[in-house]
């Protein structure tokens, strides 16, 4: 009898309202942190989205670069190939330098990789929502870090290019593209000519020079070999600059 009359006594909606207004409470404080949590998530992901915007557009100009000159190199070891020895004497100094210049010209690719290698680091790459852009942010990576082989040999190949060279004449005065010696001497300040000023004691290669370098078959063996490798690592230089392009887009779709 005691017991019943205890039970009714009990203030059980009181109870139930409290304990409800405790649980939605918890809930509501579980659900401000969440949201604030993705709020600083989502303003985290914008400030990295803007930074891999800015480092691959840079890695465009840069990619561009690179594999302009290469194709530069490439197209003028053909020309000097094809061109007969009449032809190379009657070539003016910029033109016969120009050539010796492309002999090796190893020219790399320096992705600039900042904040994709902090996002990995850290762990941190699925902030970013778009799984897209996180596999192609990750294909890059893979790509600039397997053409670090080719990369070796084309720097190798250049250096016995180099050395070959040296041990027939070489090296030569090399100023700017189209420069010369009175030229830079006006302009000491710009990088090409401050380089070409300290090295002005140097011969000036001559269409004789070129001649017969291109008639000594050891050395444009070892140039033809160089070239070879300059063109296995453009390819891959290629194969990340079509992937800059795409990263590029997936970032313009989620700013």
């Amino acid at each position: 009898m005691l017991t019943m009359m205890n039970n009714e006594n009990i203030p059980w909606k009181r109870l139930f309202a409290e304990a409800l207004a405790i649980v939605l409470s918890i809930l509501l404080a579980f659900g401000i942190d969440a949201w604030w949590d993705e709020r600083n998530e989502r303003i985290e992901e914008k400030e990295i989205l803007l930074a891999l915007q800015i480092e691959f557009e840079a890695n465009r100009v840069e990619a561009d670069s690179v594999i302009r000159v290469h194709e530069n190199a490439l197209q003028f070891a053909a020309d000097l190939m094809s061109l007969t020895d009449a032809e190379i004497l009657a070539l003016p100094a910029q033109d016969a330098s120009r050539h010796v210049r492309y002999f090796a010209h190893p020219r790399t690719f320096d992705a600039v990789r900042g904040s994709v290698d902090s996002l990995t680091a850290s762990g941190k790459l699925g902030v970013l929502q778009d799984r897209k852009l996180r596999d192609a942010l990750t294909t890059f990576i893979n790509i600039v870090e397997d053409a670090k082989e080719d990369r070796e040999y084309m720097s190798q190949w250049a250096m016995i290019v180099w050395k070959e060279l040296a041990e027939n004449g070489g090296p030569y005065w090399s100023g700017p593209e189209g420069g010369t010696k009175e030229a830079c001497l006006e302009q000491p300040a710009e990088h090409g000519c401050f380089i070409s000023n300290a090295m002005s004691f140097l011969p000036v290669v001559t269409a004789q020079d070129l001649l017969r370098h291109r008639n000594n078959s050891t050395l444009m063996g070892y140039v033809n070999r160089s070239h070879e490798n300059s063109a296995r690592y453009v390819s891959e230089v290629r194969e990340a600059q079509m992937q800059i392009e795409t990263i590029l887009e997936l970032l313009n779709r989620s700013l």
